[in-house]
């Protein structure tokens, strides 16, 4: 199946991220995805939302778009502790909003109506709000590759209903097994990503969000025990700019 809505986006700098443990595993891939903005020189301030185990179905997207609520003030990180309440005069906050199902959501016979049902109510409250609705595709158990597939079918097919974007982890994850299986990329549980792994999903998704490539990077993560290898690093931004760009035509 294609995804139809496969522009490059413009003017996207605030994001909120609604999922579960696949998007805040690793300290979140919200802060892989600020390090990749910030060595690309690129505005982005990414806001995660996230519940373990959860899918769509468990978040209520609205009230996370509320004013004075989410990303309502910051606190300074220079040593002041000062707290600046940001002001939206528009009552716009996000640009744009990620919304991830469980890791078997969009295909189980018991929920995956229940994926379409919430998505479809998503991404409505997501357009009143002024935002860009995007869903993540995830990737497929360890032990079970023709996940991968299934997921991607279902994803995109639910992301056109709703004209929204797809953020194609799930591929990114396919490809870097096949081109280099030595970079293990989950974990003995089969399901939740390797630090690896997590700086492969950022790697995808800043390249979606933003349609800069995250290669030629020197960005390889946070804090000392988040970090890949240089070498490992950088085939993983070429996977996932690839994948990127394949699986928009770009």
């Amino acid at each position: 199946m294609k995804p139809l809505m496969t522009d490059k986006p413009v003017g996207i700098k605030n994001v909120l991220l609604v999922g579960n443990s696949f998007m805040f595993y690793n300290c979140g891939v919200n802060g892989m995805i600020n390090g990749f903005a910030k060595a690309k020189h690129r505005d982005l301030v990414i806001t995660l939302v996230g519940i373990g185990g959860a899918s769509l179905y468990w978040h209520d997207v609205k009230s996370y778009l509320r004013p004075n609520a989410l990303r309502s003030y910051k606190i300074a990180s220079d040593g002041t502790n000062k707290v600046t309440f940001l002001d939206y005069p528009d009552g716009k906050i996000f640009d744009a909003v990620v919304l991830e199902d469980s890791s078997q959501g969009p295909i189980h016979p018991e929920l995956k109506e229940l994926f379409r049902e919430s998505a479809r109510k998503h991404c409505q409250d997501i357009r009143e709000a002024g935002a860009r609705p995007f869903f993540m595709m995830t990737w497929a158990y360890k032990d079970k590759p023709e996940m991968t597939s299934l997921l991607a079918d279902a994803t995109i097919e639910v992301a056109n209903e709703n004209s929204a974007s797809v953020i194609p982890c799930g591929m990114a994850f396919e490809r870097s097994s096949k081109d280099f299986p030595e970079i293990e990329l989950i974990r003995s549980d089969n399901r939740h990503p390797t630090v690896a792994g997590t700086y492969l999903e950022a790697a995808v998704f800043f390249a979606s969000l933003t349609g800069i490539t995250p290669t030629d990077c020197d960005f390889y993560g946070r804090f000392d025990d988040l970090i890949v290898v240089p070498e490992t690093g950088k085939k993983l931004q070429r996977i996932a700019w690839n994948t990127v760009r394949d699986f928009n035509s770009w």
